[in-house]
């Protein structure tokens, strides 16, 4: 594939004031009624997903630090690897609270998921109808104003104009509790072949079940600003394909959300292990072993996940592509019986047929970077400056 070939999409920004004129937004409402929501589309076609050699050399994108939300940002390290001497991906991590304050007491149990990383990542609740009943999916912060979530908590694959409606976003939402409030959006991206139903794949299995929100400012404050934020990789940033894998290409990685059958989609939740990418009804994903269910949809799969790196000594270091909390997908499709084989799929940030450059804009390559560089040049209403120049995609 080229990698500057022309991009044959028209994916936009769509601003929600522009699609919800005249509507009422949600208010006050009360995020434990909220029911689980799944990707509709059936299995893919074919009867199970078979490996594939990853092409090597693709770009893995502008990897900038995560924030933990202090001001304070993670040391960049490029070009590397986590894995060690037998070949197999690992991850480690400090097992401590992160820095920063929360509004929560350290003895309520929600205290942890009020910490960062965690509290970067929340319960994403919307109507797929006017007046329906409230659904949830799951959602995580890759700029300091844009969240990261599934297209199908978007709008149905293949139906063009019609989306779903009255979006916010609860980060560290544990049982009633709301930590950092809940925050508007003001517009979101969805990948055209998503919309008119022309994404590559089979079934449940997609390309580019993939979506992000611009997020609305609240008490002159970026989210990202109060909760911290992950950054982002594309093509097989983390992965390794060696004889101890049994050549499969595979990354530890942890997927977290709000799993519907789980605590009630009431408490998040959080899945670890061998994820490796795949060719599923011709779409391009990762696969994990898990037993997340409907709700979290959408919710980030992570490379590196951690609050903070210890301090090495004696020879001691992080590995190689070791930069922490490094977002490669998002929660797509997976068994939805909890008796069934537990297998969950990602769809990949990647160059792919839809998005084949190695870089949009300053965003980087594929999928992942053409729908935040469609958002990010947008200009804000009133404004003669794009959401970049205002510091929404930093």
């Amino acid at each position: 594939m080229p990698v500057n070939a022309q991009d044959k999409t028209k994916t936009v920004f769509v601003s929600i004031s522009e699609k919800s004129s005249g509507i009422t937004p949600t208010n006050n409402f009360d995020i434990l009624k909220a029911k689980p929501y799944s990707n509709p589309l059936p299995p893919p076609s074919n009867s199970g997903s078979f490996r594939y050699t990853p092409p090597k050399g693709l770009p893995h994108g502008p990897l900038k630090p995560a924030s933990d939300g202090s001001g304070r940002r993670a040391a960049l390290v490029t070009g590397f690897r986590a894995f060690g001497s037998f070949g197999i991906p690992y991850t480690s991590s400090s097992v401590e609270l992160g820095p920063g304050t929360t509004p929560i007491a350290a003895n309520k149990r929600a205290f942890l998921s009020s910490t960062y990383p965690y509290r970067a990542i929340g319960k994403l609740t919307f109507r797929t109808s006017v007046g329906g009943p409230l659904a949830f999916c799951s959602a995580s912060l890759i700029r300091k104003s844009i969240i990261v979530t599934a297209a199908h908590c978007v709008q149905r694959f293949g139906s063009g104009a019609v989306r779903f409606r009255d979006w916010q976003f609860t980060p560290g939402a544990h049982l009633a509790t709301k930590p950092y409030g809940v925050w508007n959006p003001i517009g979101y991206v969805v990948p055209s072949t998503w919309s008119d139903g022309s994404d590559i794949g089979s079934g449940a299995a997609r390309d580019n079940d993939i979506a992000i929100f611009l997020m609305a400012k609240k008490d002159g404050r970026f989210i990202g600003d109060v909760t911290g934020y992950f950054t982002y990789a594309a093509n097989n940033y983390s992965f390794v394909q060696t004889d101890k894998t049994g050549n499969l290409n595979t990354a530890q990685l942890h997927t977290l959300g709000y799993a519907g059958l789980f605590d009630q989609g009431q408490i998040m939740q959080v899945s670890s292990g061998p994820s490796t990418t795949v060719i599923d009804g011709r779409a391009k994903v990762i696969r994990q072993g898990s037993n997340l269910t409907a709700g979290s949809s959408g919710g980030p799969w992570i490379a590196n996940f951690g609050a903070r790196q210890p301090n090495f000594s004696g020879g001691a270091s992080a590995g190689i592509q070791s930069v922490p909390n490094v977002i490669v997908g998002v929660t797509s499709y997976g068994t939805m019986d909890p008796n069934a084989p537990k297998d969950n799929f990602s769809s990949q940030f990647a160059q792919n047929t839809a998005f084949p450059n190695a870089a949009y804009g300053m965003y980087g390559p594929g999928n992942i970077g053409a729908i935040i560089n469609a958002a990010c040049r947008e200009r804000a209403p009133g404004s003669a400056s794009t959401y970049a120049a205002l510091g929404y995609c930093n």
